[in-house]
């Protein structure tokens, strides 16, 4: 995976560079709600096996500078008994770089805190402290003037009371919507 996020850093990195153009996926629309669905990996540390992850995010973000986007999630994990919700709130800060027309490229880092890390519609270590710092870069491909289809990967990193717990490399294919 480091070598895949290199790739990405690298080209996002040539196409500043050629290209240096910085824009908002659509002129005039100053915010992006932004939903997506992954499955990712998890792998806990001491232990050899890795599970997989389904999970939805939930994103509305807010250009304040040309390319540059303030981009809220939230994650919550509602079980069907009603305890132990777990909710996970994030503030990623996003840069686009125009490509093409229809195509844009974007990095984002964050970080975030909650009382649970949420998988499998479950909240484990419910009520415990736990920060979150995420990073990675992907690619938003324009239909129209108002909506596009979004495909990122992200690196993220669990940590509980500050002890590092788990590490997730994630896979997100999604849409976004702008307004």
């Amino acid at each position: 995976m480091k070598k895949v996020l290199r790739i990405i850093i690298s080209c996002v990195f040539i196409l500043f560079i050629v290209k240096g153009i910085f824009a908002q996926p659509v002129e005039g629309k100053k915010f992006e709600f932004s939903t997506s669905a992954s499955m990712w990996n998890v792998k806990f540390e001491g232990d050899p096996d890795s599970e997989t992850v389904f999970n939805i995010p939930l994103r509305i973000g807010f250009y304040l500078f040309k390319g540059l986007e303030i981009e809220p999630e939230v994650f919550l994990t509602l079980p069907e008994d009603g305890e132990e919700t777990g909710i996970l709130v994030l503030g990623n800060l996003a840069y686009n770089f125009k490509a093409t027309d229809h195509v844009n490229l974007f990095i984002l880092g964050g970080l975030g805190f909650g009382n649970s890390v949420q998988s499998f519609g479950i909240a484990w270590d419910y009520d415990e402290s736990i920060s979150v710092l995420n990073f990675g870069g992907g690619i938003k491909y324009l239909i129209g003037n108002s909506a596009a289809l979004r495909l990122e990967y992200r690196f993220t990193s669990y940590s509980v009371d500050g002890d590092h717990h788990r590490t997730d490399n994630n896979l997100y294919l999604g849409v976004s919507l702008f307004f």
